[in-house]
């Protein structure tokens, strides 16, 4: 008999835990946090309006040192367990899929870092110098968030030092090595806390000039007006209920800051703001009968542009 109730509670209490851990595992519920592996980086030459990263990697002058660059800074993170893509590859392959026309790009940056599938990038920019003195590298480097574009670790100019040496290698292996310490330790810092608390983005809703309906407007069976139903919303699916108003608000247009998890607490993927929590955004205001387009003019921005009722 004692064993048989053993046997019962045990039963109940692994139903329990099953029952628990399922209600857990929303996509944005904190309390199913997946685990999360170091990130993956992509390491990008510095660029200025008009060049192109084929045409830097290229240069007759001044590619060599910026492929050697790339490698040096790559390896540096490698041996803190960053994972690290290949930037010549990834250049290759975005090309190989017509995402550039004769050196024209709409953004050359996010349709590499898009198609590295990079937690982090981070820009390499170098300076090396030669003549009759000897040789010496500088170097700095901006780590910033894929997909929000927020800063995690910004280092100090590193130099080399100035040595008679053709081996560029070295001087640049010398000049991350006065950074990279530093530079590494505030980025885990950056990213840790990212998360722990999620990433965030500014989520703006704005009204269409030939729109029926604004955010005064009541909606539902409730009576509750859309910019209530949407404080509302938001606070119970944003991450760890962080939404916070940001700026004015008026019955055109209301801004937020939200925090999203980043990863997706369900599938353990990265968590896409558009892709993800755009979607859910646009289910619900079709729930309202609302006919809305979600938009990413910027890393770490959605817009959602109401434009009317849908018609049954």
């Amino acid at each position: 008999m004692k064993k048989n109730k053993l046997i019962i509670i045990c039963f109940a209490i692994l139903i329990c835990f099953s029952i628990t851990s399922f209600a857990q595992n929303a996509a944005t519920n904190s309390g199913g946090q997946k685990n999360q592996t170091q990130p993956t980086i992509i390491t990008v030459p510095l660029k200025v309006t008009g060049q192109s990263y084929k045409a830097l990697i290229e240069d007759p002058v001044k590619g060599f040192d910026i492929r050697t660059a790339l490698n040096v800074v790559d390896n540096a993170l490698k041996t803190r367990g960053f994972k690290a893509n290949d930037f010549i590859g990834t250049l290759e392959k975005t090309q190989t899929a017509n995402a550039f026309t004769n050196g024209v790009q709409v953004d050359e940056q996010t349709a590499i870092i898009d198609a590295s599938g990079a937690d982090i990038f981070i820009t390499v920019d170098i300076d090396v110098k030669r003549g009759n003195t000897g040789s010496e590298v500088s170097l700095a480097l901006v780590a910033k968030h894929c997909a929000t574009g927020a800063k995690l670790s910004t280092s100090l100019p590193g130099k080399s030092g100035k040595f008679y040496t053709d081996d560029i290698n070295k001087l640049m292996i010398k000049a991350v090595d006065n950074i990279k310490e530093d530079f590494i330790n505030q980025l885990q810092i950056s990213f840790t806390d990212i998360v722990n608390e999620g990433q965030q983005i500014s989520l703006q809703f704005s009204i269409s000039g030939d729109s029926p309906i604004n955010l005064n407007s009541e909606v539902g069976t409730d009576g509750d007006l859309l910019s209530e139903s949407i404080s509302d919303w938001l606070g119970k699916n944003v991450y760890k209920n962080y939404a916070k108003p940001s700026g004015g608000s008026n019955a055109l247009l209301t801004r937020y800051d939200i925090k999203l998890p980043l990863k997706n607490q369900s599938t353990g993927e990265n968590y896409q703001p558009k892709e993800d929590f755009g979607r859910l955004i646009r289910k619900y205001l079709r729930s309202l009968k609302i006919d809305a387009e979600v938009s990413t003019p910027q890393a770490g921005q959605l817009i959602v542009t109401i434009k009317g009722k849908l018609i049954n």
